[in-house]
């Protein structure tokens, strides 16, 4: 039976262009999420817009001499143009100035100032005595009290993260002028969480919903969520002295509630951008009913709409049925106003909302080993790296570095690295050599034979962690539980020889090959659409649209691809000339990133090297998978735990002490294939001993993991 799933995805300001940690902080997550789930035959709703309101809005205006308006209409047709050229899977994408948002906004407002979660108080906001007004928080700068970070705003560091208080920015100044700042009173309406503190406590208990959060969400999610609450929820001001922003409803609002100059006060935008969760579903459904039929898709580039065969047409079913899944995307910034506060508004309108399941945030990745920033100008366009190496190397690089639970950095030679030796020579090779084989040998013959491997279950498990939100996990195993399987069936198989000698053996082989490749064309729909629909068409297999009820994450054996087309590469090798910003020998190390690749791997089995009496051949595993390398070191034992480097890999030890790029490549030793090695203290860069293999005094449970996050102290 299908469920109702909602995924909510962080609604972007609209004050400059979408940079690569947007995609590794939400928007790629959700776009996987929801196409594994539409293949599911779920009925799905993705939904986000534009954040139009706010200061965001207007500082970016004063930096361009233009409206906020014209700001509006700039941005967000790019950002509609960029997630057209991505093709993500949006139900909806609009903006926040429709008039419907503007509705629900308001309603929700009453809805809480009724059942008392609003009240009224006096709060003292900064103020510019120069300029005779009242200064929104982003207008005010000055050093965060608690991190030291200097040029923070009022209300939030960007730094620690912390929510700031009135007056606790240490020498605030107008961001205008430059000149200081003072606080004055001013009255404001408060959202009371204080009120909502044992409901809230009760959410992540699992209370509410049936869902305990310590079960679903991620661990360090989980654990900052209930850190606020323990310190205990403060009220917080949910409207602003500003000119940009939603109006509040004083018309339906009781006279003895109405608080002073409240024609001057518009509605806080992080009060109204989450409310887009609940106006965007039901403006899709206003679309998909017909009633704003005059609303195309292409009128102005204004939103995207997108409906699946056999959906519901009614918002009602996704929000106000307790069957239904509510799952939300967004970076670590915007941790606390989903996982806390956005519950406590649906939790105090008292309407039976469905709550969030699952709030899937992600940490940041940083570049050169900075914050992407808009605002500061570190950043790697997104448009820009699509445009030159296409969307598939993109997805593939975030989604497995994604920083779900540490940061990450991205560097374009990582970039580089992980497009060549493992999207092109690891899945995309596979898919090459098995379907040039069997177009020169077995093509428009339907293949006989008995399958080897066990489909089913590597679809069962890779489904787990996507509906767990595990994305890197989830492609982790696709890569190595079954691309590289598969070459290594191929190997292994040594089919070229035995089709020469045994054509029924590898007519058997050869149907188990292409039914590796049916599997990952399977798998790979979620994570690579443009290079699923390219596979697709290369095999000359007729693709199913996604449908409510239609389950087409599924494995079924094939027999032969009768309508196999030209045989072509599915991805592109790029060349380190191709890298418009490719790290100089002379400038910092990226440390981390050079030593993230040294895995935790057991030595299981050693050998004498048949043709070398000084070599050894080592069989190591890290947990899931075994390979053998060729090395010369002596002091090894069957049983040890070493750090292993892979194939295609820069040598630490030489960068960091020589200043010299090695790159580990696979080699033919005396006969014997070896793509990796286990290292000396010297190749792992933390000190000078080349004698030995350095062995590492930790359990089993660490292995696969990796060295600096098993062992940092080394690095210190």
């Amino acid at each position: 039976m299908s469920k109702k799933i909602l995924i909510a995805v962080a609604w972007p300001y609209v004050n400059g262009n979408i940079h690569v940690g947007h995609l590794a902080g939400y928007l790629l997550p959700a776009d996987v999420f929801s196409r594994y789930q539409r293949l599911r035959g779920n009925d799905v709703l993705m939904v986000s817009g534009s954040d139009c309101h706010g200061t965001p809005i207007t500082v970016q205006a004063d930096k361009e001499g233009i409206t906020p308006q014209e700001v509006i209409e700039k941005y967000h047709k790019k950002d509609i143009e960029l997630f057209e050229q991505y093709d993500l899977d949006y139900s909806l994408y609009t903006k926040t100035t429709t008039e419907n948002h503007k509705k629900v906004v308001q309603d929700l407002f009453i809805d809480l100032l009724n059942n008392d979660f609003i009240i009224k108080d006096v709060t003292k906001q900064y103020y510019s005595a120069e300029d005779d007004e009242f200064l929104p928080d982003r207008y005010v700068e000055g050093t965060c009290p608690h991190c030291k970070a200097t040029e923070q705003r009022a209300d939030q560091c960007e730094n620690c993260g912390r929510w700031l208080n009135d007056g606790e920015l240490i020498d605030p100044v107008s961001r205008k002028t430059g000149e200081k700042v003072e606080l004055k009173d001013t009255e404001h309406y408060f959202l009371d969480f204080g009120a909502l503190q044992g409901k809230l406590e009760d959410y992540l208990e699992g209370k509410l919903d049936g869902v305990k959060k310590s079960e679903v969400w991620r661990n360090w999610v989980y654990k900052e969520a209930a850190g606020w609450l323990n310190e205990g929820m403060q009220k917080r001001a949910i409207t602003r002295d500003i000119d940009w922003g939603i109006e509040l409803p004083k018309d339906r609002i009781p006279q003895d509630k109405l608080i002073e100059n409240i024609d001057k006060k518009k509605i806080y935008v992080w009060f109204e951008a989450v409310t887009g969760y609940l106006s965007a579903p039901q403006e899709w459904s206003e679309y998909a009913k017909g009633s704003l039929n005059e609303m195309k898709k292409d009128v102005n580039g204004d939103y995207i709409f997108r409906e699946y065969a056999g959906q519901s047409k009614d918002w009602k079913e996704w929000w106000l049925d307790e069957e239904s899944e509510h799952y939300y995307f967004m970076g670590q910034d915007n941790l606390v106003f989903h996982a806390l506060m956005w519950p406590g508004q649906l939790i105090g309108a008292e309407k039976g909302y469905t709550l969030p399941r699952n709030v899937a945030v992600n940490k940041f990745m940083n570049f050169n080993n900075a914050k992407f920033s808009k605002s500061r100008g570190n950043i790697v366009d997104s448009k820009e790296i699509a445009d030159k190496f296409g969307t598939d190397a993109v997805r593939y690089y975030i989604l497995s570095n994604l920083p779900e639970n540490k940061e990450s950095n991205f560097t374009w030679q990582r970039f580089v690295d992980a497009n060549n030796n493992e999207l092109v020579a690891n899945l995309g090779n596979f898919i090459n050599r098995t379907l040039v084989f069997y177009k020169k040998n077995f093509e428009n013959r339907e293949l006989k034979g008995e399958l080897e491997i066990e489909f089913k279950n590597k679809i069962d498990l890779i489904g787990k962690y996507l509906d767990e939100c595990k994305f890197s996990l989830a492609l982790e195993t696709l890569m190595n539980n079954l691309s590289s399987q598969g070459n290594s069936y191929f190997n292994d198989s040594k089919i070229w020889e035995l089709i020469k000698e045994d054509k029924v053996k590898a007519e058997n082989e050869m149907y188990n090959l292409l039914n590796i490749v049916e599997a990952l064309r399977i798998l790979i729909r979620p994570f690579f659409p443009e290079a699923f629909k390219r596979l697709s068409e290369m095999l000359g297999v007729d693709v199913e649209e996604p449908a409510v009820g239609k389950d087409l994450f599924r494995f079924e054996s094939i027999t032969g691809y009768p309508r196999l087309g030209e045989v072509r590469p599915l991805f592109r090798k790029f060349e380190e000339s191709d890298i418009p910003i490719l790290e100089e020998e002379g400038e910092e190390i990226d440390r981390e990133a050079l030593l993230k690749p040294i895995k935790i791997v057991k030595i299981t089995k050693i050998e004498k090297h048949p043709d070398a009496d000084r070599l050894l051949l080592v069989a190591v595993t890290d947990g899931k998978k075994e390979q053998t390398i060729v090395t010369g070191a002596e002091n090894i034992e069957v049983g040890d735990i070493v750090p292993f480097l892979g194939e295609g890999e820069l040598i630490p030890g030489l960068l960091l002490n020589e200043r010299k790029k090695v790159r580990l490549e696979k080699k033919n030793i005396r006969g014997i294939e070896s793509a990796g090695m286990i290292l000396a203290e010297d190749e792992i860069g933390i000190g000078t001993d080349h004698n030995g293999i350095y062995k590492l005094s930790v359990g089993e449970d660490n292995l696969g993991e990796t060295l600096i996050d098993v062992a940092p102290q080394l690095f210190d």
